[in-house]
């Protein structure tokens, strides 16, 4: 008969260690030091340490033939952040992500139509049809975030940008984290860290 496997929810972590914790809102700050490294560790070993893999080609027209696998990844690494930053709030994944994108990512004049873009066209079509949609693409070029194409229509999502953008965005989520004033986001955060790690 097999052993049963101890479960990772890290690379270094495993659920016995975050049940151990007894991880409260109102817990110590050295009990929250912990999660917060549990949390670091996952999203590092899960998701960024994959992403700059695939990104350390040093031409960028070879990185590029695994732009759908690093988007895929993008992209569920921002459907993560979202429920951990908005907790129970915003049920719905389309109105979470655009959301999310239009608070800490998109900077541009149609800022909900560029989100529901990126979205609709990008996370959607890569995710559900292993394709972009409506001849929205992927580029690793540019200055820009977002860049439209000449029909008007469709867009052009910069997957180095976007990746700068995730990685500022973690750095500065953990950070206040750390600050007990921070209320709503540390209820979020046990929130969600509950929802996966307790099983």
């Amino acid at each position: 008969m097999l052993e049963p496997i101890e479960a990772y929810i890290s690379n270094n972590y495993t659920y016995e260690d975050y049940k151990k914790l007894d991880f409260k809102l109102e817990s110590t700050e050295d009990i929250w030091e912990i999660a917060i490294k549990i949390f670091i560790d996952r999203i590092e070993t899960r998701y960024f340490l994959v992403i700059s893999k695939l990104m350390e080609k040093k031409d960028r027209y070879a990185m590029r033939k695994y732009g759908f696998a690093i988007v895929t990844l993008q992209c569920s690494l921002i459907d993560t952040l979202s429920k951990f930053r908005y907790g129970p709030k915003h049920p719905g994944c389309r109105d979470r992500f655009t959301t999310f994108l239009e608070e800490y990512f998109v900077k541009n004049s149609n800022i909900e139509k560029v989100a529901v873009k990126i979205y609709e066209d990008i996370r959607c079509g890569i995710v559900h049809s292993g394709a972009t949609d409506n001849k929205s693409g992927l580029t690793s070029e540019g200055i820009n975030l977002v860049s439209l194409l000449s029909d008007k229509k469709s867009i052009s999502l910069n997957l180095l940008i976007l990746q700068d953008k995730i990685e500022n965005y973690f750095k500065d989520y953990t950070e206040n984290l750390k600050n007990k004033e921070k209320y709503e986001l540390r209820r979020n955060f046990v929130y969600r860290m509950d929802k996966i790690c307790k099983i």
